[in-house]
Order: structure tokens, then sequence, then C-alpha cells
């Protein structure tokens, strides 16, 4: 039985296995959470915008790294992981709660986002043009 598990984990490649977690992860969910914390802080000074407005810095460079075919297979395994962290609403501080929902999510993810970096061309700039475009 062990050896048969072995034998078919050797024989899928990591392309294999990102795309079968691609196929469960729900993009367009990533970025309406993008636009809608850009939404809500981009008006608003940083130190007022807290954690929510970090998160979108975050957000925009993982879903960016994501994007980018040049992103090593194994870093947008971490990215998906990272994601999908920030997406659930119930985990260690639960996203609801005002000012400090998304510290954990932040923490979470600050070492991939800093992994991802070199990968990643998001700026807020560049997504105010696209929520803009949203409205006409």
């Amino acid at each position: 039985m062990a050896k048969d598990f072995e034998t078919s984990v050797e024989s899928v490649s990591e392309e294999e296995l990102v795309e079968k977690y691609q196929q469960h992860f729900d993009k367009n969910m990533a970025l309406k959470l993008l636009v809608k914390l850009r939404k809500a802080t981009r008006n608003k000074p940083k130190v007022v915008a807290g954690a929510a407005g970090a998160i979108v810095n975050s957000l925009g460079s993982l879903i960016s790294a994501l994007d980018n075919p040049a992103t090593p297979t194994k870093m947008k395994a971490l990215i998906i992981g990272a994601i999908g962290y920030i997406l659930l609403p119930l985990d260690l501080i639960p996203d609801v709660m005002p000012a400090v929902g998304y510290t954990d999510d932040l923490a979470s993810a600050a070492g991939v986002v800093a992994a991802v970096a070199a990968y990643s061309n998001f700026s807020l700039e560049e997504l105010d043009k696209y929520i803009d475009s949203l409205k006409k």
C-alpha cells in the first residue's frame, strides 16, 4: 500500500499538483476582495486604513506573482496557500473584526509576499485605474 502511494506521488509533477490546486482556487474571489478592500481604504490615511490597507498590497502582489509565467511552480503553490488563508474568513482572528481582522492574514502572508516580490508588478495606481473602469 505505501509503495503504491509513493509511486503515485512520484508520477505527479509539481506543475500538475499546482494545476490541481488552482482548479479549487477561485481567483475571482481574490480579485473581488482586493477591489472591495481598496475601495474601502484608498481615500483614507494609512494609519486609518490599517491592516485592511496593508492587505491590499500583499494580496495584489500575490495575485500579480501568481499570474506571472516566470514564477516558479513551488512559489505558485505557496502563493495559492497564502491567498487561500487571506480569503478564508474564519481564521486565527476573524476577518469581520474591525481594525484587527486582517492582521493575522497579513502576518501569515508576509513571508510569501517577500519571497515572490521579484515576480510581482502590482501597483496601486493600476488597481485604481481598474476600479475606476468598473464604474463606467
